[in-house]
C-alpha cells in the first residue's frame, strides 16, 4: 500500500506540472501510464486541467490602487540630540583636560563656553574649524555651507 500511495502522490506531482507545461516527455509518458491504470489519480489530474484551464482563460484583473502616506519626518528633534550630544561630549572632554593636566584648564574652559551657546552641529565644526587651520597651517579646500533645516 506505501508504494501505491507514493507512486500515486508522484503522479498527482507529474499532473500539476503538466498544467503548468513544465513536465519532462519521460515523465509524462510515466504519468500516462499510472493515469491508465489509477482511476483517483486519473480524476485528480482531469480536475487540475480542468481548474488551469479556466484560470488561464479568465480576464486579467488590474491590482488595486493603493495610497501610501508617511508621515513627515521631523529633523529638529534630531539637531537638538545632536547638540546636546557634542555639547556633554566637548564639556566632558574639557572637564578631563582639566583633570588631568591642570595647567591647561584655562584653554579648556574657553572652548566649553563656546560650545554652550552653540545652535547647531555646523556651528560646532565652525568653533573648532580656526584651531585646526592655525595647528596645520592649511586653510580647508571646501568650506560646507549651512543647511537649513525643513
Amino acid at each position: 500500500m506505501a508504494a501505491h500511495s507514493h507512486r500515486c502522490e508522484r503522479a498527482r506531482s507529474w499532473a500539476s506540472l503538466r498544467a503548468d507545461g513544465e513536465l519532462s516527455e519521460l515523465e509524462a509518458r510515466l504519468l500516462a501510464a499510472h493515469l491508465g491504470r489509477c482511476p483517483p489519480c486519473r480524476t485528480f489530474a482531469l480536475r487540475v486541467d480542468a481548474v488551469a484551464g479556466v484560470l488561464r482563460s479568465a480576464r486579467p484583473e488590474p491590482p488595486p490602487t493603493l495610497t501610501v502616506v508617511l508621515p513627515r519626518r521631523s529633523r529638529t528633534g534630531v539637531r537638538v540630540l545632536q547638540t546636546a550630544a557634542a555639547t556633554v561630549a566637548v564639556v566632558a572632554c574639557g572637564t578631563l583636560a582639566a583633570i588631568v593636566a591642570p595647567e591647561n584648564a584655562s584653554r579648556a574652559a574657553k572652548p566649553v563656553a563656546m560650545v554652550a551657546s552653540a545652535e547647531s552641529p555646523d556651528r560646532l565644526r565652525e568653533l573648532r574649524r580656526p584651531g585646526l587651520v592655525q595647528r596645520i597651517g592649511v586653510a580647508p579646500r571646501n568650506r560646507r555651507l549651512p543647511v537649513e533645516s525643513v
